[in-house]
């Protein structure tokens, strides 16, 4: 059982989120009350993405250890209700394309109950479903949609897709599908590593508008540049490579950052970006347990998720 943990009680001031979490599958989901104030984690349960982009193996397993880590965190508020898609998407047969178009489904089809549709990885290329599920929503209801991307990443992940998808193509798949509906292509990264990009990369990203800006930066960058993407977007959708962190805080990962970002300076703007955004998605991926240790890297991004939700629901 994933949700499991201390147990102090049954009164609200020592409940923990595993004693309120609602593991429901996506039928009983859909007739939660529109008004409620909820959260809903999806789960990806393939690296099938990771194994094409030669990639080291592990990050299916991701969110089975973020569920461990979120389990014992306190609950604050008796009005924020927490729920869990029952059954996590698998990829079959290698069939990374059909488990997306399911993801996809999933998380629009959330978002019309108004849920904060959180989703947990698996590789990063769970980024292009969860995107395709948000545009799909949005385009339910506007023609022209503005959806801001925000990614904290040491990659652009913007490499060709000739060959097929994989945990590297996502955001220029993405790009492709904004230019085919005319649509605004914003994408925004935070914590780019200048080894980790090749000058393909990086003259892609320039030729595409992509602002970007690299890990040693995170600590100046102006609260206009962050309020601007929030501002000018409709949607946002904030996604969460874990190699983004320095390897001392995040060694569970599939590409492991010597350069990384301190997570005490990375906190605020994501703090800042769950409080004001108009229409928050959020995923989070490349977890890799099997280089964990003492499950330093999904205790992390386990607070870092629970700050989210908390700062988006003041």
């Amino acid at each position: 059982m994933y949700w499991s943990g201390r147990i102090d009680g049954d009164k609200l001031d020592v409940l923990r989120i595993h004693q309120v979490v609602n593991v429901m599958d996506l039928d009983e989901l859909l007739k939660i009350d529109l008004k409620e104030k909820k959260v809903c984690f999806v789960s990806f349960n393939s690296d099938e993405g990771v194994r094409r982009n030669s990639g080291r193996l592990g990050a299916k397993d991701g969110w089975i250890h973020v569920k461990k880590a979120l389990s014992g965190f306190p609950i604050f508020r008796e009005d924020l209700k927490f729920y869990d898609l029952k059954d996590p998407i698998e990829v079959v047969n290698h069939d990374l394309e059909s488990a997306h178009t399911k993801m996809a489904k999933i998380v629009s089809s959330l978002k019309e109950r108004g849920f904060l549709v959180v989703v947990l990885g698996g590789g990063h290329d769970i980024a292009f479903a969860n995107y395709s599920g948000i545009l799909d929503y949005a385009l339910k209801k506007e023609d022209s949609p503005k959806i801001g991307i925000i990614n904290f990443d040491a990659h652009f992940d913007m490499r060709e897709y000739i060959n097929g998808r994989n945990s590297g193509t996502m955001f220029l798949q993405i790009a492709d599908i904004c230019e085919e509906k005319k649509l605004n292509f914003d994408y925004n990264v935070f914590g780019i590593q200048k080894f980790s990009n090749t000058k393909r990369l990086f003259d892609r990203a320039d030729k595409l508008g992509v602002k970007y800006y690299f890990a040693e930066e995170i600590r100046t960058i102006p609260s206009d540049d962050l309020y601007s993407i929030l501002k000018r977007n409709d949607y946002i959708h904030l996604t969460l490579c874990t190699d983004v962190f320095h390897i001392t805080s995040a060694p569970g990962v599939s590409a492991p950052q010597t350069f990384g970002v301190n997570p005490r300076n990375a906190l605020p703007l994501l703090k800042t970006i769950a409080r004001y955004s108009k229409n928050l998605t959020i995923d989070v991926a490349e977890i890799n347990p099997t280089f964990d240790y003492d499950d330093r890297t999904s205790r992390l991004m386990a607070n870092i998720i629970y700050e989210l939700i908390l700062c988006h629901f003041e």
